[in-house]
């Protein structure tokens, strides 16, 4: 009853409130934004990049500058150097009432960083999805850190990257999009934007994302909505899932929304099968890549890969 009327209250004053305080004690702090990391409707870009990565943010910043665009670069939290009392304090810890029988991953205290795998069962025990790497926790943390802070600062509109984009077309069109989705749909029935059709897979081809994947914690009343594939016009389509949070246009309700999910039901999956659970959440595609994701790109998600 008390946890409900903290929520309630903070619903009623428009906040977000820590509901999980454990996550939100982790995420990192932007520091050193600048006024000129803004576009037209877009007020502020986020590239998402490791310290150890210096060379992948440099080629991000080499692609947009012909445009005059230069983004503000959060730096990444680095899994691969987070010690392991915060992997088990940020992910889901099981409780009698949650779902089992399904395989899932955790990392003992005592170990070395390596996972163990088992079926989800042990009560107390922190789990994530099965074969979940700790770089992958570090992405959620990084986007999570991303929209907190955007959220606090008080900002609308904001785009989100990773360090592996590739622009297919200019990408100060998204300025104008913005105004045509706002027009199309309604300025706030809408929470995120991606700015290419689909993610791709290392072939360069679309993978589609048409459900969702299980979580001991939550299980969403309406599934047949991950389906969601509509045009709205030449422009833009609904959907209801996808994978891929490489180029992404976030709004405050957006935010919101995200941050709300997650800090109630901790981290258990990978930020892309997660950003679209929460219910009332609403996705756009544009329907023609704008900035989009470089095949084969190098990843540190599985491994720590900067080391060799």
């Amino acid at each position: 009853m008390k946890r409900a009327i903290i929520i309630w209250f903070s619903l009623l004053l428009g906040t977000i409130l820590p509901l999980h305080a454990n996550i939100e004690k982790y995420f990192k702090k932007a520091e050193g934004k600048q006024s000129y990391n803004r576009m037209r409707n877009i007020d502020m870009l986020y590239i998402i990049n490791l310290d150890r990565r210096p060379e992948k943010f440099a080629q991000c910043e080499a692609v947009l500058a012909p445009y005059g665009i230069r983004p503000y670069r959060f730096s990444a939290v680095n899994g691969w150097e987070l010690p392991l009392t915060v992997i088990n304090d940020v992910g889901v810890k099981f409780e009698s009432w949650m779902e089992r029988n399904h395989w899932g991953t955790y990392y003992p205290l005592d170990g070395n960083g390596t996972p163990s795998h088992e079926i989800v069962h042990q009560v107390g025990r922190t789990y994530f999805c099965h074969c979940m790497s700790r770089g992958a926790v570090a992405i959620v943390l990084s986007h999570l850190s991303v929209l907190q802070d955007a959220y606090d600062s008080g900002y609308d509109t904001i785009w989100v990257m990773e360090d592996d984009i590739e622009i297919k077309k200019n990408p100060l069109e998204l300025s104008e999009l913005i105004e045509k989705l706002d027009d199309a749909v309604g300025r706030k029935k809408w929470d995120i934007l991606f700015t290419d059709r689909d993610t791709k897979n290392q072939a360069g081809e679309y993978v589609p994302c048409l459900g969702h994947a299980w979580r001991p914690n939550f299980k969403p009343e309406n599934p047949d909505r991950f389906r969601t594939q509509k045009n709205i016009d030449h422009n833009f389509r609904k959907i209801g899932a996808r994978y891929g949070a490489y180029s992404m246009i976030v709004r405050r309700s957006g935010m919101k929304k995200i941050l709300e999910f997650i800090k109630k039901h901790d981290i258990f999956l990978p930020y892309d099968m997660d950003f679209y659970l929460p219910s009332d959440i609403r996705l756009y595609t544009v329907r023609e890549d704008i900035v989009s994701t470089i095949p084969q790109a190098a990843s540190d998600n599985g491994a720590a890969n900067y080391m060799r």
